[in-house]
């Protein structure tokens, strides 16, 4: 998956992150529409579709008969439900791709690439003991102390700036993070797992031995649109969301 991005997101790389993030928006809704098409039932679809326009209409024409709008009412409540169950398979199926996608994008759009304007931090979690003596400074940047040890639940916390953030204990070193232009892949933690793991958390690298996992917190990033700041999920559901819509039309698909 993170090559696939990588080559599909290549053009883009010395853009602004908004115009390839824009970029996977449109393909994701294109496809997701494509998809919606080829595991629903389109005629079942259209046939609901006037059932219930049908039914509507009807409801406004025989106002002064209560008992034929209710009959009516009640009968489009039943096709709701109906074209809800057609919705529902392809649905089901779009959701796996959308979260693969959204697991890339969150790696790689949501936060701010590491510089020496703000503070990183990173929480360690030990397997048994908590190695002695303090984190080494970073390649790039400032160790921010004190580093804080919770002995009890082997825990050990410090801040840090940097431009590669690159920070070190003893003789393992953990990259937290990238100045690599769009595309590039925010490292913000280490733990072990499995491939599961890798394609839901892109951002995670493996947990060197005697470390459960590292997390880091960095700062998060926001997009300027229409004069207002949003977050990358923000960005993607609206874009996507437009992308479907034209799909829909040009390829004529029933939703």
């Amino acid at each position: 998956m993170n090559t696939l991005f990588d080559l599909l997101l290549k053009p883009f790389q010395s853009l602004d992150p908004l115009w390839g993030l824009m970029w996977i928006s449109a393909l994701s809704g294109v496809m997701m529409i494509q998809v919606f098409k080829k595991t629903s039932d389109q005629q079942a679809i259209s046939m609901l579709r006037r059932k219930m326009g049908s039914r509507a209409l009807g409801m406004l024409l025989f106002l002064e008969s209560p008992p034929t709008v209710l009959k009516l009412a009640f009968g489009l409540i039943m096709d709701n439900f109906i074209y809800l169950w057609h919705l529902l398979k392809p649905m089901l199926i779009i959701t796996i791709p959308f979260i693969l996608i959204a697991a890339q994008l969150d790696a790689r759009y949501s936060r701010e690439p590491l510089n020496a304007d703000y503070l990183s931090t990173v929480t360690v979690y030990w397997e048994s003991s908590i190695l002695s003596g303090e984190p080494g400074e970073p390649e790039a940047g400032t160790l921010i102390s004190p580093v804080v040890t919770i002995a009890d639940s082997l825990e050990q916390s410090f801040s840090f700036t940097g431009s590669n953030g690159v920070f070190v204990f003893g003789a393992m070193g953990i990259d937290l993070g990238s100045s690599e232009p769009t595309g590039s892949i925010m490292i913000r933690g280490a733990e072990k797992g499995g491939i599961v793991q890798t394609l839901l958390h892109p951002w995670n690298m493996e947990a060197p031995a005697d470390i459960v996992k590292i997390e880091s917190f960095t700062q998060e990033k926001n997009y300027h649109i229409f004069g207002s700041r949003w977050g990358w999920f923000t960005v993607f559901l609206v874009f996507s969301s437009v992308w479907a819509i034209l799909g829909a039309v040009i390829f004529k698909v029933k939703v």
